[in-house]
């Protein structure tokens, strides 16, 4: 274990640190602007379908996938509650509060990244293996579904928000 670490490259470290920042920075409340809603989840998917393997099975590959966006979609519409979110000044935008989650997701998101960047470097032949591009593509596809979920969720409360009737008559 100690080898592994001491084999680590400086930058994983500072991404690491990095990720940790954002995630105790998550705790206090945030704003989420409009255009942040809407670019996160296609930027998402072109990324995330972009370094997929499709070198094994294509069908089977892009169905994992998909399956897995689905499940991590299901999931941020049941983790993420849009209890204490409200419209900024400028309503063009969320103040979200503080949570714990994100921090256990960006730890969850490097943890899963640095095990296939290890299995990379150290055993390649075992890296290119079905199960494991299986496995690569199902994580893929599930943070891509959690992410881009939580925004579009994050995006139908503030259309909501500024549709509500006493905001209307309040103008």
């Amino acid at each position: 274990m100690l080898a592994i670490l001491q084999n680590t490259p400086l930058w994983v470290y500072a991404i690491f640190l990095l990720l940790v920042y954002f995630g105790l920075k998550a705790r206090t409340s945030s704003h989420e602007s409009r255009l942040a809603m809407l670019v996160t989840p296609p930027a998402l998917i072109a990324w995330s379908l972009l370094s997929m393997d499709l070198t094994f099975n294509p069908a089977l590959s892009l169905s994992y996938w998909f399956g897995t966006m689905l499940l991590g979609g299901g999931s941020a519409w049941l983790l993420f509650s849009p209890q204490g979110v409200v419209l900024d000044d400028s309503q063009n935008g969320l103040v979200v509060p503080g949570t714990w989650k994100m921090l256990v997701l960006y730890l969850l998101f490097f943890a899963v990244n640095y095990y296939f960047g290890y299995q990379d470097a150290v055993h390649p032949e075992q890296a290119s293996a079905p199960d494991t591009l299986l496995f690569k593509t199902a994580a893929s596809g599930f943070v891509c579904g959690l992410i881009g979920a939580r925004s579009l969720k994050h995006y139908r409360l503030l259309r909501t928000l500024l549709a509500q009737p006493s905001r209307v008559s309040a103008q």
